[in-house]
Protein backbone atom coordinates (compact mmCIF):
# COMPACT_ATOMS: atom_id res chain seq x y z
CA UNK A 1 0.00 0.00 0.00
CA UNK A 2 2.75 2.44 0.97
CA UNK A 3 4.82 1.61 -2.11
CA UNK A 4 1.85 2.18 -4.42
CA UNK A 5 0.88 5.44 -2.67
CA UNK A 6 4.44 6.76 -2.95
CA UNK A 7 4.62 5.92 -6.67
CA UNK A 8 1.22 7.47 -7.37
CA UNK A 9 1.96 10.73 -5.56
CA UNK A 10 5.53 11.24 -6.74
CA UNK A 11 5.71 9.41 -10.04
CA UNK A 12 8.69 7.41 -8.74
CA UNK A 13 9.15 3.95 -7.33
CA UNK A 14 9.45 3.86 -3.54
CA UNK A 15 13.03 3.51 -2.25
CA UNK A 16 13.88 0.36 -0.33
CA UNK A 17 13.60 2.02 3.07
CA UNK A 18 9.96 2.94 2.41
CA UNK A 19 9.02 -0.70 2.09
CA UNK A 20 8.41 -2.56 5.37
CA UNK A 21 11.58 -4.06 6.83
CA UNK A 22 11.77 -7.64 8.10
CA UNK A 23 9.40 -8.15 11.00
CA UNK A 24 7.60 -4.89 10.21
CA UNK A 25 10.26 -2.77 11.92
CA UNK A 26 11.30 0.65 10.67
CA UNK A 27 14.83 0.92 9.25
CA UNK A 28 17.50 1.84 11.79
CA UNK A 29 19.06 4.53 9.59
CA UNK A 30 16.49 6.69 7.74
CA UNK A 31 17.67 6.76 4.14
CA UNK A 32 14.43 6.46 2.16
CA UNK A 33 10.82 7.39 2.77
CA UNK A 34 10.38 11.10 3.36
CA UNK A 35 14.14 11.65 2.88
CA UNK A 36 13.63 11.37 -0.88
CA UNK A 37 11.21 14.34 -0.86
CA UNK A 38 13.28 16.82 1.19
CA UNK A 39 14.42 19.89 -0.74
CA UNK A 40 17.65 21.87 -0.37
CA UNK A 41 16.16 23.92 2.50
CA UNK A 42 15.35 20.77 4.48
CA UNK A 43 11.62 21.11 3.86
CA UNK A 44 8.92 18.87 2.40
CA UNK A 45 5.86 20.20 0.59
CA UNK A 46 2.86 20.05 2.92
CA UNK A 47 0.28 19.22 0.20
CA UNK A 48 2.25 16.12 -0.74
CA UNK A 49 2.31 14.96 2.88
CA UNK A 50 -1.41 15.65 3.19
CA UNK A 51 -2.11 13.48 0.16
CA UNK A 52 0.13 10.74 1.54
CA UNK A 53 -1.72 10.81 4.88
CA UNK A 54 -5.03 10.54 3.02
CA UNK A 55 -3.83 7.62 0.91
CA UNK A 56 -2.30 5.31 3.56
CA UNK A 57 -3.01 4.14 7.09
CA UNK A 58 -1.44 5.50 10.23
CA UNK A 59 1.27 2.83 10.65
CA UNK A 60 2.35 3.10 7.01
CA UNK A 61 2.56 6.88 7.33
CA UNK A 62 4.64 6.60 10.50
CA UNK A 63 7.04 4.26 8.71
CA UNK A 64 7.25 6.74 5.83
CA UNK A 65 7.97 9.82 8.01
CA UNK A 66 10.38 7.84 10.24
CA UNK A 67 11.16 10.63 12.74
CA UNK A 68 9.50 13.71 14.28
CA UNK A 69 9.01 16.93 12.30
CA UNK A 70 9.07 20.65 12.98
CA UNK A 71 5.73 21.88 11.62
CA UNK A 72 5.29 25.64 11.21
CA UNK A 73 2.46 27.09 13.28
CA UNK A 74 2.71 30.89 13.55
CA UNK A 75 4.74 34.08 13.55
CA UNK A 76 5.25 36.21 16.67
CA UNK A 77 4.12 39.80 16.21
CA UNK A 78 6.72 42.53 16.28
CA UNK A 79 9.12 44.49 14.13
CA UNK A 80 12.61 44.19 12.75
CA UNK A 81 14.94 46.93 14.02
CA UNK A 82 16.56 47.58 10.66
CA UNK A 83 17.49 51.00 9.33
CA UNK A 84 15.76 51.89 6.09
CA UNK A 85 19.07 53.37 4.92
CA UNK A 86 21.16 50.31 5.79
CA UNK A 87 24.08 49.79 3.45
CA UNK A 88 23.93 46.64 1.30
CA UNK A 89 26.90 45.13 3.16
CA UNK A 90 24.94 45.38 6.43
CA UNK A 91 22.12 43.23 5.10
CA UNK A 92 24.23 40.18 5.78
CA UNK A 93 23.90 40.82 9.51
CA UNK A 94 21.20 39.37 11.73
CA UNK A 95 18.50 41.94 12.49
CA UNK A 96 17.15 42.39 16.02
CA UNK A 97 13.51 41.33 16.36
CA UNK A 98 11.42 43.44 18.72
CA UNK A 99 8.18 41.77 19.86
CA UNK A 100 5.11 43.96 20.32
CA UNK A 101 4.91 43.00 23.99
CA UNK A 102 7.95 41.79 25.89
CA UNK A 103 7.43 38.20 26.96
CA UNK A 104 4.30 37.75 24.85
CA UNK A 105 4.04 34.06 23.95
CA UNK A 106 1.27 34.49 21.42
CA UNK A 107 1.84 33.96 17.72
CA UNK A 108 -0.41 34.92 14.84
CA UNK A 109 -1.52 32.27 12.41
CA UNK A 110 0.46 32.18 9.18
CA UNK A 111 -0.78 30.05 6.31
CA UNK A 112 2.57 30.23 4.55
CA UNK A 113 4.45 29.09 7.66
CA UNK A 114 2.03 26.21 8.12
CA UNK A 115 3.39 24.87 4.85
CA UNK A 116 6.89 24.72 6.37
CA UNK A 117 7.56 21.14 7.45
CA UNK A 118 11.10 20.12 8.38
CA UNK A 119 11.51 16.35 9.01
CA UNK A 120 14.36 15.31 11.31
CA UNK A 121 15.79 13.17 8.52
CA UNK A 122 18.75 13.92 6.27
CA UNK A 123 17.72 14.43 2.67
CA UNK A 124 19.65 14.23 -0.58
CA UNK A 125 20.80 17.85 -0.33
CA UNK A 126 21.77 17.81 3.36
CA UNK A 127 25.11 19.61 3.88
CA UNK A 128 26.28 16.98 6.36
CA UNK A 129 25.60 13.42 7.45
CA UNK A 130 24.91 12.16 10.95
CA UNK A 131 22.31 12.95 13.59
CA UNK A 132 22.97 16.66 14.14
CA UNK A 133 20.60 19.14 12.45
CA UNK A 134 21.53 22.82 12.23
CA UNK A 135 18.93 25.57 11.85
CA UNK A 136 19.84 28.95 10.35
CA UNK A 137 19.25 31.40 7.53
CA UNK A 138 22.12 30.40 5.21
CA UNK A 139 22.40 27.41 2.90
CA UNK A 140 25.05 25.56 4.91
CA UNK A 141 22.37 24.57 7.45
CA UNK A 142 20.18 21.47 7.36
CA UNK A 143 17.04 23.56 7.97
CA UNK A 144 17.13 26.91 6.20
CA UNK A 145 14.83 29.73 7.36
CA UNK A 146 15.74 32.64 5.02
CA UNK A 147 14.93 35.60 7.26
CA UNK A 148 17.23 38.24 8.78
CA UNK A 149 15.73 37.69 12.23
CA UNK A 150 17.29 34.21 12.06
CA UNK A 151 21.01 33.98 12.79
CA UNK A 152 23.33 32.39 10.24
CA UNK A 153 23.64 29.41 12.61
CA UNK A 154 20.73 29.78 14.99
CA UNK A 155 20.17 26.46 16.78
CA UNK A 156 20.88 22.73 16.74
CA UNK A 157 18.78 19.60 17.20
CA UNK A 158 20.62 16.40 18.04
CA UNK A 159 19.13 12.92 17.70
CA UNK A 160 20.32 10.59 20.47
CA UNK A 161 18.56 7.28 20.02
CA UNK A 162 14.93 8.03 20.84
CA UNK A 163 15.72 11.43 22.36
CA UNK A 164 15.81 14.80 20.61
CA UNK A 165 17.83 17.63 22.14
CA UNK A 166 17.48 21.32 21.24
CA UNK A 167 20.28 23.87 21.76
CA UNK A 168 20.54 27.56 20.92
CA UNK A 169 23.82 28.61 19.25
CA UNK A 170 24.08 32.05 20.82
CA UNK A 171 21.61 33.48 18.31
CA UNK A 172 20.75 37.19 18.29
CA UNK A 173 17.00 36.72 18.75
CA UNK A 174 17.05 33.50 20.70
CA UNK A 175 15.40 30.10 20.69
CA UNK A 176 12.47 29.35 22.99
CA UNK A 177 10.89 26.11 24.13
CA UNK A 178 7.29 26.43 25.31
CA UNK A 179 7.85 30.15 25.82
CA UNK A 180 11.10 29.81 27.80
CA UNK A 181 14.28 31.15 26.22
CA UNK A 182 17.13 28.64 26.09
CA UNK A 183 20.36 29.61 27.78
CA UNK A 184 22.91 27.41 26.02
CA UNK A 185 22.58 23.92 27.47
CA UNK A 186 20.70 21.32 25.39
CA UNK A 187 17.11 20.57 26.46
CA UNK A 188 15.00 17.53 25.63
CA UNK A 189 12.12 17.96 23.21
CA UNK A 190 8.77 16.37 24.03
CA UNK A 191 6.01 15.55 21.58
CA UNK A 192 3.84 18.63 21.00
CA UNK A 193 6.42 21.14 22.25
CA UNK A 194 6.32 24.71 20.93
CA UNK A 195 9.69 25.76 19.53
CA UNK A 196 10.44 29.30 18.34
CA UNK A 197 13.45 30.50 16.39
CA UNK A 198 13.33 34.31 16.63
CA UNK A 199 9.80 35.17 15.45
CA UNK A 200 8.98 31.80 13.84
CA UNK A 201 7.07 29.24 15.90
CA UNK A 202 6.95 25.50 15.18
CA UNK A 203 5.35 22.44 16.73
CA UNK A 204 7.62 19.48 17.42
CA UNK A 205 5.48 16.49 16.44
CA UNK A 206 6.05 12.75 16.50
CA UNK A 207 5.10 10.94 13.27
CA UNK A 208 1.87 9.75 14.93
CA UNK A 209 0.94 13.23 16.14
CA UNK A 210 1.80 14.72 12.75
CA UNK A 211 -0.42 12.15 11.02
CA UNK A 212 -3.27 13.10 13.34
CA UNK A 213 -2.77 16.80 12.57
CA UNK A 214 -2.84 16.17 8.81
CA UNK A 215 -6.03 14.10 9.08
CA UNK A 216 -7.75 16.96 10.90
CA UNK A 217 -7.00 19.52 8.17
Amino acid sequence: MLTKAFAKLTGRNAPAAVRPAAGGQSPAAPSGGVATLINSSGRVALPLLQRMAAAVGEEDFIRFIQRPVLAGSGIHLGSLAASAAAAPRELNRTVLFEPIEEGDEGASASESLRHAVYPLVKGEFAPSAGTLFSIGRIDSNDFVIPDYAISKRHALIEVRGEEYLLKDCGSTNGTTLNGERLEGRPVKLQDGARVSFARYEFSFLSPRAFYGMLKQR
